[in-house]
C-alpha cells in the first residue's frame, strides 16, 4: 500500500463503469497553491486509489537552483515516457524560484533535468528531442511597455541545446496591449506534414506553423481564417489534439463567451477543419451536467476505445477538479471528484503503456 503523505486529497468516485472504460490507471498533475503542495504527480486506478506518486524532493539540483519550492501556478504537464514519467510546465513567474522540466522513474530517481525554464506543455519528438513552450518577452513602441509573447523550443538533450526554436512575436504583430499577450499552453505536431498546432489561450486561436519557414499557415478562432457558427466558436481553450482523421478536439474553457451562444460554460469540444473550403464545424461535444465553468486548466483526450477522457480543472475555492470519462455518446463511465476545494489538476494521461508494478 502505498503510504501517502499527511495532506493529500481525497478521490470520490461518483460514476464506475469500469468494462466501459479505457483499461489503465490515470497519470494526474496534482496542484494545492494555498497549502503550498510541492510540485506533485501522481497515478489513479479505477477506484480513486493513489498507485503511485512524486513529490519533488527538498535540496539542490545538480544545476544549482532550488528544488525544494512549492508548486505556485499548478500548470504542470506530466507524460509517461520509456523511463518513467515527464514532468514540465514549472514556475516561471517572475519572483519564483524555478524548477526546470526532469524526468522521474518509478522508483523516484530523477534520470533527466533540463536548462531552461518552461510553461504548461512539453512533450518528447520522434527523435528523443524535448518539445516545450518558454516565454518571449519585448517591447513594443506603439504600446509603450513589454508585452509577454511566447516561443517554442526543441531541445536535445543529448547535448543539451537548442536545436529549433520559434518565437511568436518574429510572425505575429501584437493585435492589442495586454501585457500577457498569448499565454500558449499546447505545442501539437503534425506528423502528416510537420506542422505544428499551437494553442494561444489569450489569443482564443490555435494557429498552425509550417516548420522550415516558420510561416503561420492559417489561424483558427477568433480573428482567424475559418468560417465557423458562433456556437462552434472556443474560448481561452486548451489542449488541442489532432484526432487521425485531421480533427481537432480540444477543452473550451469558454471565457469571455457571449450569452447569446451560450455564456461562460466549459466543455469538450471536437472540430472537423476543411482547409479547402476554410471552415471549421463542431462534429461533437461534451458538456457536464450540470454545467461547469473552468477558467484555467483542463484537458481532453480521445482514448484508444473511442471514449474520451476529460479533465474539468480548477483551483478556485469552493469548485472543484473533476475527471470524466465518457462515450462517444456523452454518456459517463468515469467520474472523479479531487476534494477538497484548493486541490486541482491541469492535464490527465490515461497510461496505456509502462505500468509498473504499483502498490494493491
Amino acid at each position: 500500500m502505498v503510504e501517502l503523505p499527511e495532506v493529500w486529497p481525497e478521490f470520490r468516485v461518483h460514476v464506475c463503469e469500469e468494462d466501459r472504460m479505457q483499461p489503465g490507471h490515470t497519470l494526474v498533475n496534482l496542484s494545492n497553491h494555498p497549502l503550498h503542495v510541492p510540485l506533485t504527480a501522481a497515478v489513479i486506478d479505477a477506484h480513486g486509489r493513489t498507485r503511485w506518486f512524486y513529490q519533488r524532493r527538498p535540496g539542490e539540483s545538480h544545476w544549482g537552483y532550488r528544488a525544494d519550492v512549492p508548486d505556485l501556478r499548478g500548470d504542470i504537464d506530466v507524460r509517461t515516457v520509456d523511463e518513467g514519467v515527464l514532468v514540465g510546465g514549472t514556475n516561471i513567474m517572475e519572483g519564483l524560484s524555478r524548477v526546470m522540466a526532469f524526468v522521474v522513474s518509478w522508483d523516484g530517481r530523477i534520470v533527466w533535468e533540463n536548462l531552461m525554464a518552461n510553461h504548461h506543455h512539453i512533450h518528447r519528438t520522434p527523435e528523443g528531442h524535448f518539445m516545450f513552450l518558454t516565454t518571449d518577452r519585448r517591447s513594443f513602441d506603439k504600446y509603450g511597455k513589454d508585452l509577454l509573447g511566447d516561443q517554442i523550443v526543441e531541445w536535445d538533450p543529448a547535448c543539451n541545446r537548442i536545436v529549433w526554436n520559434w518565437h511568436l512575436f518574429d510572425h505575429h504583430e501584437p493585435e492589442r496591449d495586454r501585457p500577457d499577450y498569448s499565454h500558449c499552453n499546447t505545442v501539437e505536431p503534425d506528423p502528416r506534414d510537420g506542422s505544428l498546432y499551437l494553442s494561444c489561450r489569450n489569443m482564443n486561436s490555435i494557429l498552425k506553423i509550417e516548420r522550415t519557414s516558420g510561416e503561420i499557415l492559417w489561424r483558427l478562432g477568433q480573428n482567424g481564417d475559418f468560417e465557423m457558427d458562433p456556437a462552434d466558436r472556443f474560448y481561452h481553450q486548451h489542449a488541442p489534439e489532432l484526432q487521425p482523421n485531421g480533427n481537432l478536439l480540444l477543452f473550451d474553457n469558454g471565457t469571455g463567451r457571449p450569452e447569446e451562444v451560450g455564456g461562460q460554460v466549459s466543455r469538450a469540444l471536437e472540430l472537423a477543419i476543411d482547409e479547402a473550403k476554410m471552415t471549421a464545424t463542431a462534429v461533437w461535444d461534451y458538456r457536464h451536467e450540470p454545467d461547469l465553468y473552468c477558467p484555467i486548466w483542463s484537458d481532453a483526450d480521445r482514448l484508444p476505445n473511442g471514449n474520451t477522457l476529460i479533465v474539468f480543472g480548477t483551483r478556485t475555492e469552493g469548485d472543484t477538479t473533476r475527471y470524466v470519462e465518457v462515450t462517444p455518446e456523452g454518456e459517463v463511465v468515469w467520474e472523479v471528484e479531487v476534494s477538497p476545494s484548493g486541490w486541482g489538476t491541469y492535464r490527465a494521461e490515461r497510461m496505456l503503456r509502462h505500468v509498473p508494478e504499483l502498490a494493491y
